[in-house]
């Protein structure tokens, strides 16, 4: 069985960037376990953990956590793990994050960037009394493709990197995590810096709005964008790799032109529609599904991060008519594109 995923081989699982092995092997090892045997026991080539394009299917992230748990005993192994992060973990993106304006900044391209660090997951960002950072899990046959330890693991390691970035003594106002409480939850409190709820609806991290918006020392624009070019790289390398991917990528670039039909799609990959349908049920969606999600997704960036006006929004999603936008978004969301911009950009102000 092959133990990590090629990028260029079609994977109908979900993959974590392998800069995560190598902090779980540091960890292992400082908590005094053979890191090397318990990483290939769970199927991982310890050579592959330093192949900076390498990636690992959930099946072996989770193998591993259930390895380390019994090994080590240790309930807290996810935020034991946390401490060995650092900017290679994630690859380039760790490097765009350091060099981020702000804490917010940093959110936001985590947000962007999310299929890099765990395609098991989606990463969101919410507004209410504070700013919610949301870790959503996917399901895979009914099973979470991401442990609670791997939530522990990454909200863990978003607190360890933001108070290297800003202060020691940084913390959450909440968090909130959808695992049982743990024997000792006094340990999730205590690294967290802050109250901590268990057997939650999401797994979030919720922060102060105006110590996220403070300019960061580390901050460097051009170093950022030189660094998130290189992340779009290595994603379009990954999203070559699936059927998924490639649909989306062209979707991308046909709806700007108003060209989304199953045709103009077709046309655009040089495949038959019978071969692109049956491709596509064997990775469990339809063409439909992946033109909505992409378009949802496309959308909210557009509304959050640009200006651009909702009739610019709407024609570069391949809408006809922007009434017809305003009527998926809320559909997709339960809130109009004005209501879910102002709401968003309303804490930052």
């Amino acid at each position: 069985m092959a133990d990590h995923v090629d990028l260029a081989q079609p994977q109908g699982t979900s993959t974590v960037v392998g800069g995560w092995a190598v902090a779980v092997g540091r960890a292992l090892n400082a908590l005094g376990c053979d890191g090397e045997a318990l990483l290939k026991a769970a199927g991982v080539t310890v050579a592959e953990k330093l192949n900076t394009d390498a990636r690992f299917s959930a099946d072996h992230t989770r193998r591993l956590w259930q390895l380390a748990l019994v090994d080590t005993g240790e309930e807290a192994i996810g935020l034991k793990v946390a401490r060995f992060v650092c900017p290679t973990t994630f690859h380039a993106l760790g490097f765009s994050l350091w060099a981020s304006h702000s804490l917010y900044d940093a959110l936001a391209r985590m947000v962007r960037f999310d299929v890099l660090l765990n395609d098991g997951c989606e990463l969101s960002l919410d507004h209410g009394d504070a700013v919610g950072f949301s870790m959503d899990i996917k399901q895979q046959d009914g099973v979470d493709l991401v442990a609670p330890e791997g939530v522990d693991y990454f909200l863990g390691a978003v607190v360890k990197m933001f108070r290297e970035m800003s202060a020691s003594d940084f913390a959450p106002v909440r968090v909130t995590l959808t695992r049982d409480s743990p024997a000792n939850p006094h340990r999730w409190h205590a690294f967290f810096g802050c109250p901590v709820c268990f057997a939650a609806g999401r797994n979030q991290l919720w922060f102060d709005a105006h110590t996220l918006t403070q300019t960061l020392p580390t901050g460097n624009r051009d170093l950022a964008e030189q660094n998130d070019k290189l992340v779009e790289d290595y994603l379009t390398k990954m999203q070559l790799q699936d059927i998924c991917g490639q649909v989306r990528r062209c979707l991308i670039e046909l709806m700007p032109l108003g060209m989304t039909t199953l045709d103009d799609v077709c046309e655009a990959l040089d495949m038959p529609p019978r071969t692109l349908q049956y491709k596509l049920r064997q990775q469990g969606t339809t063409l439909q599904q992946l033109r909505d999600k992409t378009r949802e997704a496309l959308a909210r960036q557009y509304l959050q991060y640009s200006r651009q006006p909702f009739t610019q929004i709407a024609y570069s999603l391949g809408f006809s008519d922007p009434a017809h936008f305003n009527r998926a978004f809320k559909r997709w969301t339960g809130e109009t594109p004005t209501a879910f911009r102002q709401r968003l950009w309303q804490p930052l102000v």
